[in-house]
């Protein structure tokens, strides 16, 4: 992405609702153009100018936005506000993982006219007053760039804060805390797991996970409870791993390099898709044709982790949802996430998590 872009991103922030509105009818045909090549369905609440650059405060696909413009009619970006819970896992686990003590002001995603789309989250200490810090990821949720402090130092820090009895000030350094393997069970495993898993991974598997991470998910799944699998995954940061158990369900378990577990989701078949969610769908979709794509239950996402208090995430489901669009070759996709009353809790507006292509 250019740095020029980001700059000028930042400027616009700050000084949007420095300037007037302005009226459409004062808006360069050039730029209304723009707006309708670059959106198919849109709602333009108001206008803005700002030196020789055109911004619309807009709402697409039911998101409020803005997008900005230069004189002559030419689509920079747009930036939507999203929350936490809308973001791919991957990235709410790096934040969560490697900035304990800072919180997330505020989190948007962009659309550049290059077609290089990221989300850009703010983040600062817990306080007044505090720095504020860059992080940007790309859609997938992998750390792009950032001007926050070294993650390790942030660590350290906040664990020589918080447990000072376990740091020693004549150290150089605070210990290193503890590496977290997402789970509280019992440290022996199955001695024939292990040996059947390693013996899988560096034979037929080049993305054989490390020892720990295998160690993490033998403490999960012996063999006995597994059918068929697993089969691994590495993807940048993170190693997927992908089985079917006894009972004949598909399972799939992702976990950072250092063993720490993000998540933990069931792909659950058509003949046990919830009722409950199935009859919201029919009411959202009245009079109109879709098709389940999948749905799945997310019994633990570190994304939905408090981080003042590490309770454990409720679970809940994910489900996807496509329809055929008249001229166009791209479905629409719609993503929405019940809780286990089967009570609608959210539409998002990217995949849960950089993996979605597994899951189909």
């Amino acid at each position: 992405m250019k740095n020029i872009l980001a700059a000028l991103f930042i400027l616009s922030t700050f000084s949007l609702y420095a300037q007037p509105k302005i009226k459409e009818s004062e808006v360069p045909k050039e730029v209304l153009l723009a707006l309708e090549n670059t959106y198919a369905s849109y709602k333009v609440k108001n206008w803005y100018q700002e030196s020789s650059q055109y911004i619309a405060d807009l709402v697409v696909d039911g998101q409020e936005g803005k997008a900005y413009f230069t004189s002559k009619g030419s689509w920079q970006y747009s930036s939507f506000p999203v929350q936490e819970a809308e973001c791919p896992t991957l990235m709410m686990s790096y934040f969560i993982n490697n900035y304990p003590g800072f919180r997330s002001k505020r989190i948007e995603y962009i659309e550049e006219q290059s077609g290089d789309n990221y989300y850009r989250m703010i983040i600062s200490k817990k306080g007044i007053g505090s720095t504020e810090y860059e992080l940007v990821f790309d859609t997938r949720g992998k750390l792009l760039k950032s001007n926050a402090p070294d993650p390790e130092s942030v660590k350290k820090e906040y664990l020589a804060r918080t447990n000072p009895e376990d740091f020693d000030p004549k150290e150089k350094t605070p210990p290193e805390p503890p590496t977290s393997t997402g789970g509280n069970e019992k440290t022996s495993s199955s001695k024939q797991g292990n040996s059947q898993l390693t013996i899988e991974a560096e034979e037929n598997n080049p993305d054989r996970p490390t020892e720990a991470i295998q160690k993490a998910f033998n403490k999960r799944y012996s063999e006995s409870r597994i059918e068929q699998g697993p089969e691994w995954i590495k993807e940048d940061t993170v190693y997927i791993a992908r089985f079917i158990n006894r009972q004949e369900a598909i399972l799939q378990l992702t976990f950072l390099e250092d063993a720490t577990l993000v998540s933990t989701m069931t792909e659950l078949f058509e003949e046990r898709y919830p009722m409950g969610i199935i009859k919201y769908l029919d009411n959202r979709f009245k009079d109109e044709k879709y098709k389940i794509e999948k749905i799945c239950r997310f019994d633990y996402d570190v994304k939905y982790r408090d981080p003042a208090t590490g309770l454990r995430p409720k679970t809940y489901f994910y489900v996807v949802v496509s329809q055929k669009v008249k001229g166009q070759k791209e479905k629409k996709i719609t993503r929405l996430t019940f809780d286990t009353r089967y009570t609608f809790t959210g539409l998002l507006a990217e995949p849960i998590d950089r993996f979605d292509k597994v899951l189909k």
